[in-house]
């Protein structure tokens, strides 16, 4: 929310402005549609991926999960044994448990990727990701706080962080104020028309 594998797809403005004025759809179906895997779509953080509908809070829905390579598990974990800030094996590590639905476990992981290198600024939104998708509002704000502490600007993290706000905290002038900043500091994201018609949506669902 870097943050990021291929993505599988564009959706269209009005299904996002859908999903922020009222649709009723739990975090994860909206979080399929804002963060669908695309370069095209804004080039979001690619390491979480969305699972089934679920609470606003972030908690992921019944949705069988792939299976689990346990050889590569374990040979990740040694590796990190080996070597504790090994960034990209902790980062499959949070990979691989977020796959499984495993969102705490995701953010242990990426938390350590976060402490081996704090200036990781799309780390700290992996982090974030799972901490929301996990039902950590709270938390996940904290993570993407502190990754525009490190670059104020950087339009992932802007847009994951107006989001956890409405989603999560149902403060839509916060989440608003966020993705303007984003529209005035990064003119030429890729999905800036969308940043626009999303932040038309929610001014209009709350007058």
């Amino acid at each position: 929310m870097t943050v990021m594998k291929g993505m599988k797809g564009m959706v269209s403005g009005a299904a996002l402005a859908f999903l922020l004025i009222g649709a009723g759809l739990g975090f994860a179906s909206a979080y399929l549609l804002l963060h669908n895997r695309a370069a095209e779509i804004a080039k979001p953080l690619p390491m979480l991926r969305p699972r089934s509908d679920s609470a606003d809070t972030g908690t992921a829905g019944a949705t069988k999960p792939p299976p689990l390579d346990t050889a590569r598990l374990k040979q990740l974990e040694d590796t990190v044994k080996a070597d504790p800030k090994n960034i990209p094996a902790l980062t499959e590590l949070g990979n691989m448990q977020s796959d499984q639905l495993n969102y705490d476990e995701a953010a242990k992981w990426y938390k350590l990727a976060v402490d081996a290198n704090p200036k990781n600024v799309e780390m700290r939104n992996y982090l974030g990701e799972a901490l929301f998708q996990g039902g950590h509002a709270d938390e996940s704000l904290a993570a993407f706080k502190a990754a525009l502490e490190v670059n104020p600007t950087h339009p992932e993290a802007l847009f994951d962080y107006g989001y956890v706000l409405l989603q999560g905290k149902k403060d839509a002038d916060g989440a608003v104020k966020i993705w303007e900043k984003l529209v005035q500091t990064n003119p030429n994201f890729d999905q800036i028309d969308r940043v626009k018609q999303l932040i038309t949506a929610v001014k209009e669902r709350t007058k």
